[in-house]
């Protein structure tokens, strides 16, 4: 029962990036690192459900496709129309689009390297680089759970995470946008799936909240708490890693399915409700206008866009088992 819970993560991205914080923190940043929780879980329940074996992993790449693509270029399109029609340059649409350009929001990935291509000077969809680390964890987790390179996996991900929030490498970066270190998030919540139900789930829990709880202490001691996003990441663990393991105890609900359902055209779509001339809202009543629009807007594409696909999706997962002789 993850729905509204994700609803309200895809909310705090909105708000963050209108410029709310709550005691000087970003909730954005939590909550983009509980979504890397919830991926994790939710991918590994999908791949020992529905896509075990090698043989079915394309079949699972393009469960994922249909997933995050046709909402994504829905908002994509509309974003680029509004520039062409407008003229109006942004902070994340800096210049007329090259084709190097349009290629990287094509396939996405590159957006996550916007620190080292400069693809943030041409984004039509800003959340879009956190996406990005969705697609190449996507790529990935099939193999680490089919050939077990899990653990080993997670081990490599908090050294580099480590290193990242001490100061080793770049924080930003590294401890919060590239696959190095999130992986660490996204594999935290694939382990909790897989002792979902089991009293190491609990243990699991408690351990991820101590070892969030000692990494703050010696970050602080170190005075290295308040580099960019340290707090906002062990938070999301702090929170979303409990988060998961109640809510995923819950049974399923249609409310709670009809609010997920949400989630996903909320966080695509509020940086283009600012530039059709919401702006960045501060007053709780435009703030309050700003969600209702973003969440109408989200309705639309997702009965629109992506309810017309959900039958190819369910047909992939509808797994031919031999009849017996």
């Amino acid at each position: 029962m993850l729905g509204t819970f994700r609803l309200l993560l895809a909310v705090l991205v909105a708000l963050s990036h209108v410029g709310v914080t709550v005691s000087g923190l970003n909730p954005g940043v939590v909550a983009v690192v509980c979504f890397y929780l919830i991926s994790g879980y939710v991918m590994t329940g999908l791949l020992r459900t529905h896509y075990a074996s090698v043989a079915r992993v394309p079949a699972f790449y393009l469960d994922r496709a249909l997933r995050l693509f046709p909402q994504y270029l829905a908002i994509a399109a509309l974003t680029l129309a509004w520039f062409v029609i407008t003229g109006r340059h942004t902070a994340f649409l800096q210049h007329a689009p090259e084709w190097g350009d349009l290629v990287n929001n094509l396939i996405v990935v590159p957006l996550n390297y916007f620190m080292f291509n400069g693809s943030d000077r041409f984004t039509l969809v800003p959340p879009a680089w956190s996406l990005g680390a969705e697609i190449q964890f996507y790529l990935l987790i099939p193999f680490l759970l089919l050939w077990r390179l899990r653990m080993a996996s997670f081990a490599i991900g908090l050294v580099v995470f480590g290193m990242a929030a001490w100061g080793e490498l770049n924080t930003d970066t590294f401890g919060y946008r590239l696959l190095p270190g999130v992986l660490v998030f996204f594999l935290l919540g694939s382990a909790l799936y897989d002792v979902r139900g089991q009293k190491r789930a609990a243990w699991l829990v408690l351990g991820g909240i101590a070892a969030t709880a000692l990494g703050w202490w010696l970050l602080a001691v170190a005075g290295q708490l308040p580099v960019t996003y340290n707090r906002e990441t062990l938070l999301g663990v702090a929170i979303g890693l409990p988060a998961l393991y109640l809510l995923g105890r819950l049974p399923q609900h249609w409310l709670d399915d009809r609010l997920g359902d949400l989630s996903y055209g909320v966080f695509l779509n509020h940086f283009l409700i600012q530039w059709l001339g919401i702006g960045q809202p501060t007053e709780a009543g435009a703030l309050f206008v700003y969600l209702l629009i973003s969440l109408l807007a989200a309705a639309l594409t997702q009965r629109l866009v992506e309810q017309p696909v959900l039958q190819l999706r369910r047909k992939l997962r509808m797994v031919r088992r031999p009849v017996p002789a």
